[in-house]
């Protein structure tokens, strides 16, 4: 059973002119792009990639970091009543009940499941702390053109990121080996309330293309945050992320494959 966004109509982010800077690399639907050599730390494709706007679920990478930063991944956390409201995509957990913080975090990772995302935020204290802490390590990670306001990437006033500030947060995601699991697994049996379980299927399509080299790392949608994707790769020996910010659901996977193709053509294998 695979987990779908509630929201299927395309995103239209005010105010950002389309503008590849590049010059060389092959057009993309989304509207801001970006390339990013995780070996040599330097983007080689940009595309409106420091204009701000919405990043919809691809912001959980950064809410999985300061999750585990905090530790105590045994530790179980009691479902509130705001945290089974959250929209769909959900897992379905009731209030009052209790889950460990790994599971929650497999099924933030994985399915993108935005009431485990909540739980997440107040796990160790209290969610006004929680996402403050998470601006502060985007911030230290060199992501300071961004402002979060939720631990989910559900729409919400003030709150906004960037290409370039998502591939340095991605970059840090890439560095944790549970993040990396977690966001390259296809497949997750989870528990849900009430002894219930149930097989989820990632929401990132491009795991499930192994000759393409995806590896990771998360997708997301909003309707102001169009589709939106931060891809991991191995592309002749390099590793590089491929960030897509308001993109649809038909064009922001073939973008990825696109760029993927574009990076082995234009850096082949070799040193340098």
């Amino acid at each position: 059973m695979k987990l779908i966004s509630w929201l299927i109509l395309p995103a239209l982010v005010a105010g950002c002119a389309v503008v590849d800077r590049s010059g060389q690399g092959p057009r993309v639907g989304a509207r801001a792009a970006i390339v990013w050599d995780v070996d040599r730390g330097v983007a080689v494709y940009e595309k409106n990639d420091d204009v701000r706007m919405p990043v919809a679920s691809t912001q959980k990478l950064l809410t999985a970091i300061e999750s585990i930063r905090a530790g105590q991944l045994e530790k179980r956390v009691e479902i509130t009543a705001l945290d089974a409201a959250q929209p769909p995509s959900r897992l379905g957990l009731e209030p009052g009940s209790r889950h460990r913080k790994i599971d929650l975090l497999g099924a933030m990772l994985v399915t993108s499941a935005n009431d485990a995302a909540s739980a997440l935020s107040h796990a160790d204290g209290d969610r006004a702390s929680f996402i403050a802490g998470m601006n502060r390590h985007a911030a230290r990670l060199g992501a300071r053109n961004s402002n979060f306001t939720n631990p989910h990437g559900l729409d919400e006033n003030g709150q906004f990121s960037t290409a370039r500030d998502m591939a340095l947060i991605a970059c840090a995601a890439l560095r944790d080996p549970l993040v990396r699991r977690f966001a390259a697994t296809r497949t997750v049996l989870l528990e849900r309330s009430g002894g219930d379980w149930m097989l989820a299927e990632n929401t990132n399509e491009l795991l499930w293309d192994r000759e393409e080299c995806f590896d990771g790392l998360k997708s997301g949608f909003t309707l102001q945050g169009g589709k939106c994707l931060v891809a991991s790769a191995r592309s002749h020996g390099r590793r590089i992320l491929i960030v897509l910010l308001g993109g649809t659901p038909e064009d922001v996977f073939p973008d990825a494959r696109r760029l993927l193709r574009w990076h082995e053509k234009r850096f082949p294998a070799g040193p340098g």
